[in-house]
């Protein structure tokens, strides 16, 4: 442990009025923003929406005020201002943020400039109103975050113990809010809306939200349950761990079980060259059937009133082939705590490497057998999800389908700078007419596809710069997961959203916490945590 102690070895950092203020912005974030409501359901996502940026408004602005009177005081000096060399240079994923930031910039003024309404116009493209409060304001909201963040995170158990609580009470009302009971008195208010009832729940509102948060949530469990030597801090990962896969469960969305397949499968090779953690990894998946095994338990003591499972969700609650997964994990976590050669660790990464390697492959060779090839043969509810057409994904592949046929119809700077922030609404409704014929949606503000969407409203630029930004700090957060706990912490939970947005939609709700883990991921690139300190609290 000493070793890789020393790897990650770092100037020793004092805290500071900017750290307390980026420690006070990371607790609300993790309690009090996935638990914000004004008026139930009636504006979950811009109640979200608003104390986001209100938040990163204020600690962005103070921080700002600190440095620039550090800055031209007298007796400042760089070496004061932060404990790494030079907190202001810059690396790929600063530089994509800052091009995606530049780029809704000039996107929104050709936006404006086209409008037949201009004034009206650069109102809702800054805040965000013909789509989901994706605008300009929370563009620059993100990029406010991840730079206060990513320089000033200060890292103490006590703000993991503030993401578990904020974590917890979300899946634990989502769980029983699935099954009808209404502790928080929020569906006494929708008696007569049975979409609010079905496809809403716990404090975040559309179930799909929740999903994503979950994909946040689990994956920053697994990998703190592995990354911690603090055993009172991996008994509260171990149970999150079995809390939020519940909470994926009766979120019944696909797009999280994606995100969640995805990180476990790079956490899988990460984690292969070090067995003791591999143990844990298998152990985490083992709670994690225990969990499911759990759920359908308390799905027999409420005789099945619940509001209904869907696809990989009825799979892992009610399939008896989870019972068999249980005993195949914990014996695996056990081989693994025994195994300590070197040679071991080296066929169990080429093992693991293989392994995820074939199942991309095949997973990509099924798509193209069934969507190609094969395109009549009658599919069954797990084989449907390899057939790709304009009903995939409730009928995800039009919106997708059609978004190239418009960008087709894009000029010049459309293509490069796409039709503005968050207006997909505005140039999908030629089509709304026989959306509403087909599938039965009079209308859409999103391309259900968060890179499709930014493709088609920011352009190619925008996306180029969005893909700089999330692809280096993946790439950042998996070299660096191999020494550094937070990393690998972080490393799960960017992999799981980034994935899971194919099939979803970035808004308020959502895109905060994982533009959060990104900029924790980079503060270790920039050694803001001292060997020291990351001995104290258990790593």
């Amino acid at each position: 442990m000493a070793k890789k102690n020393k790897a990650i070895k770092a100037p020793k950092l004092t805290f500071t009025v900017n750290h307390a203020l980026v420690t006070l912005y990371t607790i609300l974030m993790f309690t009090l923003f996935p638990l914000f409501l004004t008026n139930y359901y009636q504006s979950a996502r811009r109640d979200k929406f608003w104390l986001f940026v209100v938040l990163t408004g204020v600690v962005g602005v103070a921080i700002s005020i600190i440095l620039l009177g550090q800055t031209l005081g007298k007796n400042s000096s760089k070496g004061k201002l932060e404990a790494y060399k030079d907190p202001f240079k810059l690396n790929l994923t600063d530089i994509g943020i800052l091009a995606f930031l530049g780029v809704t910039v000039i996107s929104a003024i050709g936006a404006t400039i086209a409008a037949e309404n201009p004034g009206e116009a650069i109102g809702k493209l800054f805040l965000g109103s013909y789509g989901r409060n994706m605008g300009l304001l929370m563009i620059l909201a993100m990029t406010v975050c991840y730079f206060v963040v990513s320089r000033y995170f200060y890292y103490t158990k006590y703000v993991i113990y503030f993401m578990f609580i904020g974590m917890t009470i979300m899946s634990f009302v989502a769980i029983v809010n699935f099954y009808h009971i209404d502790i928080l008195g929020i569906f006494a208010k929708y008696q007569s809306n049975q979409n609010v009832q079905v496809n809403f729940t716990s404090t975040i509102g559309n179930k799909n939200y929740l999903s994503a948060m979950i994909t946040v949530a689990l994956p920053f469990s697994v990998g703190l349950a592995i990354a911690t030597e603090d055993r009172i801090m991996r008994i509260i990962a171990y149970v999150s761990t079995g809390l939020q896969f519940m909470g994926l469960l009766v979120a019944t969305s696909d797009g999280g079980f994606l995100g969640c397949f995805a990180a476990f499968a790079i956490m899988l090779v990460i984690l292969s060259r070090d067995m003791k953690k591999l143990s844990k990894f298998f152990f985490c998946l083992c709670l994690m059937m225990v969990s499911a095994k759990l759920l359908w338990l308390f799905d027999l003591v409420m005789k099945g009133n619940n509001k209904g499972y869907t696809s990989f969700s009825e799979i892992f609650v009610y399939n008896n082939f989870v019972f068999i997964l249980i005993p195949v994990f914990a014996g695996l976590a056990i081989l693994c705590s025994l195994l300590k050669d070197k040679g071991i660790e080296k066929f169990a990464f080429i093992g693991s490497f293989a392994l995820v390697s074939i199942g991309a492959l095949a997973i990509i060779a099924m798509f193209i057998y069934y969507s190609a090839i094969n395109t009549e043969s009658t599919l069954g509810t797990f084989t449907r999800f390899f057939r790709f057409d304009e009903k995939w994904g409730t009928h995800r592949g039009y919106f997708w389908i059609k978004s190239f046929e418009l960008m087709g119809d894009f000029n010049f700077f459309e293509v490069m700078f796409g039709s503005g922030p968050d207006t997909f609404y505005n140039v999908f409704a030629v089509y709304f007419d026989e959306l509403l014929t087909r599938f039965g949606d009079s209308s859409t503000n999103a391309a259900h596809n968060v890179y499709i969407n930014y493709l088609v409203t920011v352009g190619l630029t925008g996306i180029a710069s969005y893909l700089l930004f999330v692809g280096s700090a993946i790439f950042n957060s998996v070299k660096n997961s191999k020494t550094n706990p937070l990393a690998l912490m972080c490393v799960g939970v960017i992999v799981a959203y980034a994935t899971q947005d194919i099939v979803n939609i970035a808004n308020p709700v959502n895109t905060p916490w994982f533009i959060m883990f990104i900029a924790l991921s980079e503060s270790v690139r920039l050694k803001a945590n001292s060997t020291e300190r990351l001995t104290e609290i258990g790593f």
